[in-house]
């Protein structure tokens, strides 16, 4: 089965064709709020260059978020439009997923996810081998009090972990970061997690998908941006 996967739920936007036997086709783009204007030159670009044809498809998948407001609405209209002109099932991936299970995979501790919100906010959740959990939005510092609170070694990964690497290597010393390869959720990586969840079953049906919109708290006096 191919599989269409699709990213714009961050700066760093992608589509990528994905078979069950291993095959992948990928396209990357740099996406910050150009989301609507180069999603479908990718995926034609895509099918272009694969030569799949859309009646070749069996599923689409898409990154729903938490992320870019904008990019992950456009993400989700364009997977829901045609998903329903071909009479497809679409799967929605969280963000959180994307970037914190292959992780979970081969890092035998703690795996925290931390996605960078552009009102100061970080999208924090913990990845396991199986499952990630619910996100929370919070301040660098309530992130930073839950990660400090583990015993385990952390090994942190997302937009977040990246863009304040130098804050958290100086209060998490026991922490790996992981980097910009890292950071950013492959469109194949959410296809391929889309097609798993595809295969346990369960109605996928276009017009139920919503995006994962992760309401934050009020926000709190100060930011991270200021106060390191």
């Amino acid at each position: 089965m191919w599989v269409l996967g699709i990213e714009t739920a961050g700066d760093r936007g992608g589509v990528s064709l994905w078979h069950e036997s291993g095959e992948v086709y990928e396209f990357v783009f740099p996406a910050r709020r150009r989301h609507a204007e180069r999603l479908a030159p990718a995926v034609q670009g895509l099918f272009a260059q694969s030569g799949v044809t859309g009646g070749e498809l069996g599923l689409i998948a898409v990154d729903v978020g938490p992320g870019s407001f904008t990019g992950v609405r456009i993400g989700v209209a364009f997977a829901k439009a045609m998903a329903q002109a071909l009479g497809l099932p679409l799967v929605g991936v969280r963000q959180s997923e994307a970037l914190g299970l292959p992780v979970a995979q081969w890092y035998g501790e703690r795996v925290a996810v931390l996605i960078h919100d552009r009102r100061d906010l970080l999208y924090f959740a913990w990845a396991f081998p199986e499952r990630v959990t619910r996100e929370e939005s919070l301040s660098f510092e309530d992130a930073l009090k839950k990660l400090k609170g583990m015993n385990d070694s952390l090994c942190l990964v997302g937009t977040g972990a990246l863009r304040l690497r130098e804050a958290l290597a100086r209060e998490l010393s026991r922490a790996y970061i992981l980097g910009d390869a890292w950071a950013y959720p492959r469109a194949a990586t959410v296809a391929c997690l889309g097609y798993r969840r595809f295969r346990q079953g369960g109605e996928f049906d276009p017009k139920a998908l919503e995006p994962n919109y992760v309401q934050p708290p009020l926000a709190k006096e100060g930011s991270y941006g200021q106060k390191m």
